[in-house]
């Protein structure tokens, strides 16, 4: 123990050298911007910024991606809570309370409580990453294909806490969903599936397009039906100061336990490789809606809706470092930049990492410490002016926004095949709207659907076809387990 702080404070040492300290705030400064553009994400983000760190010294470059990687979990509540437009796939829980509470009136409290629980969520979970990062690792690895199918199963069936009234209609979305996750390249067999013949359909339908437009420009659709002005009133309402952000006793008291659970939540299933930030904050959100005193206004603003969905998006950030640091697996996107970037650096990746870049391993954490620090800080300062700038231009906001969708998805790919999918997808959410079907499982299906039949057929194929393959190994049996129990109670 006494040796894992004397590691830990020389990484300390490490980055508050000022220069070091100067490109960790640049890295998340630019991280928390760029998680509030629509269509960029943090994978996009830190792989276009990655040529401009290779200049720099291991040390300063990694800080410096790292920070983005962070800072974009942060930066993607903002649009989400504002103008109900997920600057990432992680915030699209975040919008279903965030947007909410903007209609009360109560945005400062929305955006105060967004960043409390990503930095509580990040300094938790980076604590945890400290002191038990190397053994979780060895844990991590337990988890074959069995148990990501049985993990992508308990996260569908989590989907009946965001079917709104009517579950029936969420469970048709849920299922169109998957349907449309089949559109693409079969990452099993290599062979084009539902594609008709467009070769732009071959790499699927991109999540980011599908939520910029059911959330983003369906909303521009039910602005043109009435004034501008009127439809942005909850701008004028929401007038954010920085004393705004500030959160009262009683919501404090709802989401501490929230802030918690997301915590955890977020830590563990982002330590496994390639479960996500989508998969811990449906878990999170889904028991935390169970446990709420807020139930009657859930998913339309419900302030620990909020604290539990940020808190296990940025809880994932700190537990996919597990595999990276100990293991030299990507449990992410961008967990697998960040590995790219350590071998562009002459840096050896893999289980010797501790010990042969032990320094830079044990800065990198610091970093993370201080970085949660530093983006707080400037998104205090960021977001009431973001705010007031909405506010301002509320009668320019609908060609604004219009043009921040359409840019943001044109970017993703540098082809207008994407925008054409994304108009389609804002008139879907519109007609979805009027008839009161619920547009998140069609996002969760289109999501967690790819993953659970990738790990479906890998499983099938390792275990030789037996399906006893999901119940004769420990932790699979377990969940599923979990989930005939759900199904039945």
């Amino acid at each position: 123990m006494s040796e894992l702080l004397a590691s830990q404070i020389q990484g300390f040492v490490t980055i508050l050298n000022p220069l070091t300290l100067l490109f960790l705030l640049i890295g998340v400064c630019l991280g928390s911007v760029i998680g509030a553009l629509p269509g960029m994400g943090t994978a996009a983000g830190t792989s276009v910024l990655l040529p401009l760190t290779l200049s720099l010294s291991p040390v300063n470059g990694m800080v410096m991606l790292s920070g983005i990687y962070y800072g974009t979990h942060f930066g993607g509540g903002i649009t989400a809570i504002l103008l109900n437009i997920p600057g990432t796939p992680g915030a699209a829980i975040t919008a279903l309370d965030g947007y909410g509470m903007i209609r009360r009136g109560r945005g400062g409290a929305a955006l105060g409580m967004s960043q409390l629980a990503s930095f509580c969520g990040g300094m938790i979970s980076t604590l945890v990453l400290t002191f038990t990062g190397v053994s979780l690792a060895a844990y991590a690895l337990k988890f074959g294909q069995a148990e990501y199918f049985a993990l992508t199963v308990m996260g569908l069936l989590l989907v009946t806490s965001v079917t709104g009234d009517f579950p029936v209609k969420g469970y048709l979305m849920l299922l169109f969903g998957l349907a449309l996750g089949f559109v693409g390249l079969d990452k099993v067999s290599g062979v084009r599936r539902f594609t008709f013949g467009n070769i732009f359909l071959t790499d699927g339908i991109s999540v980011v397009t599908v939520l910029i437009g059911l959330f983003g420009f369906s909303e521009i659709l039910f602005t043109l039906e009435k004034d501008a002005a009127d439809a942005y009133e909850s701008l004028r309402m929401n007038q954010i100061r920085v004393r705004d952000l500030v959160l009262n006793k009683k919501d404090l008291k709802d989401s501490l336990p929230a802030i918690l659970r997301g915590t955890v939540i977020g830590f563990v299933v982002g330590a496994l490789p390639g479960a996500g930030a989508t998969i811990a904050t449906v878990m999170g959100y889904s028991y935390q809606k169970n446990k709420s005193p807020n139930k009657d206004i859930y998913g339309d603003g419900a302030i620990d809706g909020i604290a539990i969905s940020e808190a296990s998006n940025n809880a994932t950030t700190s537990g996919a470092m597990v595999p990276m640091l100990a293991l030299g697996i990507a449990g992410s996107s961008t967990t697998a930049i960040l590995l790219t970037a350590l071998s562009m650096y002459g840096i050896q990746t893999g289980p010797q990492l501790f010990t042969s870049s032990g320094d830079l391993v044990w800065a990198l954490i610091a970093s993370v410490y201080i970085g949660n620090i530093l983006v707080v800080l400037f998104n205090i300062a960021f977001i009431p002016s973001f705010a007031r700038f909405l506010a301002a231009a509320e009668r320019f906001l609908v060609p604004i926004i219009a043009v921040v969708c359409i840019v943001g998805v044109y970017s993703l790919k540098n082809r207008m095949f994407e925008v054409w999918i994304m108009l389609l997808f804002a008139i879907l959410g519109y007609f979805l709207k009027k008839a009161d079907f619920p547009a998140l499982p069609l996002v969760l299906g289109l999501i967690l659907g790819p993953t659970a039949e990738a790990a479906f057929r890998k499983a099938m194929i390792q275990s030789g076809g037996r399906f006893t393959v999901f119940f004769t190994r420990p932790l699979s049996c377990c969940m599923f387990a979990i989930c005939i129990f759900a199904v039945i109670f």
